[in-house]
């Protein structure tokens, strides 16, 4: 990963015309220069030449930025604003250091098993003293003010059982018999096996059913994404590396995930935190070329045809496109040919169905207000579209859309779109 002294060059291909601005979640309710890519992108421009300093002000523009890659997909030059903007952060963290709970959280992510692992385990079971259910499953409010939650925070559900820690999991993670069929490695990342195991054990489910043998590999760490996003590269690339020997050593013709962003992270990511050493970023490099979203996996490789029963009830669907699927893996199509194959499922496209959500870049968590501004217009196209049901392909995404949807007082159900086959 090239860092910002680095990325001169690309920074001088901005020519300030300001087509970014019409797609930039950010800049569309903040409304100044600043908050759209032109104006960050001139700030970094400064920030190099010496004309501003590491103030709090140009931290807080540089974290007022969901690393949606909007900017970078309506670019006329093809300036790859993401690049510059994660070199940013990462230039910021390395003179300034991570945050403290940013630091525990991350460095215990990539301990697979280690202090996280227990400490959720116990937290699955003390979360009831501090939350307490919203309505319908939607997740939990807190009972009192928490640092981190934020007042009328909709927190997702510890799962009672890990993914990776499940009796059904643990029984195939080390399959190694090769029947001539399709093998399939599934990664699961921290969204599916700590607060969605419905999605993961659904996923294992799907590949079975389109005739591949599954199998899931142990010590798997995090994807990295939540590091990358901090600035915190160090802690993203040892990530990198501790998957990169996971999954390169598995007998399988694919590795998948049901996770946008984790998708992107095997994807790409992997591949530019190890590029420094051209050794490591062939290997990675590899991986990658194995590497499918499931939707990807059931569509394009295994011809997956689940049809809904009939006479099924009819339920109206739409769809929301995360950023790291649509934009960064340019995969569209797919989820939604998968989703018609769900029981009943009527696709019905909400207006701007690729608008960002408002969770990515570690935005829910820099700046909640901003991203519950950002979620508002989404939860609104979602009302607008007249479904029963919002799915998706990305867990991170499910939890900013149950968030804002119940902010807004939107009755509209979340799902994963393999939930729905």
């Amino acid at each position: 990963m090239k860092k910002l002294s680095e990325l001169r060059s690309e920074i001088d291909k901005c020519v300030r015309c300001g087509t970014c601005r019409s797609s930039c979640p950010t800049f569309k309710v903040i409304g100044r220069e600043t908050s759209s890519a032109r104006g960050r992108v001139t700030l970094i421009a400064d920030y190099l030449n010496g004309g501003i300093g590491l103030s709090e002000t140009y931290l807080k523009h540089l974290k007022e930025c969901t690393l949606c890659g909007a900017c970078r997909t309506n670019c006329p030059n093809g300036v790859d604003t993401v690049a510059i903007f994660a070199a940013a952060r990462r230039d910021a963290t390395e003179k300034q250091g991570v945050p403290f709970a940013a630091s525990v959280i991350f460095k215990n992510l990539l301990a697979s098993g280690g202090i996280l692992s227990l400490g959720l385990k116990l937290a699955t079971r003390l979360q009831g003293l501090f939350f307490k259910d919203a309505s319908a499953g939607l997740g939990l409010l807190s009972r009192f003010s928490l640092p981190l939650v934020g007042a009328g925070r909709l927190v997702p559900p510890l799962a009672s059982t890990p993914f990776l820690d499940l009796p059904e999991v643990k029984a195939i993670e080390g399959k190694t018999d090769k029947k001539g069929g399709t093998r399939v490695a599934f990664y699961a990342g921290c969204g599916i096996n700590y607060l969605m195991p419905e999605v993961g054990t659904k996923s294992l489910e799907a590949i079975k059913r389109a005739g591949a043998e599954v199998f899931v590999p142990q010590g798997q760490a995090c994807c990295g994404m939540p590091a990358y996003a901090m600035g915190d590269i160090a802690t993203a690339r040892s990530m990198a590396l501790k998957n990169l020997e996971v999954f390169e050593a598995v007998d399988a013709d694919f590795i998948v995930t049901s996770c946008a962003t984790c998708g992107h992270g095997l994807k790409h990511l992997m591949s530019d935190l190890l590029a420094d050493r051209p050794e490591l970023k062939a290997r990675a490099e590899k991986v990658a070329a194995k590497t499918r979203d499931i939707s990807e996996l059931l569509i394009n490789e295994l011809g997956f045809k689940a049809k809904g029963k009939a006479g099924s009830e009819k339920r109206i669907v739409t769809y929301h496109d995360p950023c790291h699927l649509g934009r960064a893996q340019g995969l569209r199509e797919e989820p939604r040919e998968l989703l018609k194959m769900g029981q009943g499922v009527v696709l019905k496209e909400m207006k701007n169905p690729c608008l960002c959500c408002g969770l990515g870049g570690g935005l829910m968590y820099n700046n909640y207000k901003l991203s519950m501004e950002i979620a508002r217009k989404k939860a609104e196209n979602i009302k607008n579209s007249g479904a029963e049901v919002v799915a998706t392909a990305c867990p991170g995404c499910m939890v900013q859309l149950r968030d804002g949807l119940h902010r807004f007082g939107v009755d509209v159900r979340v799902a994963h779109i393999v939930e729905l086959l």
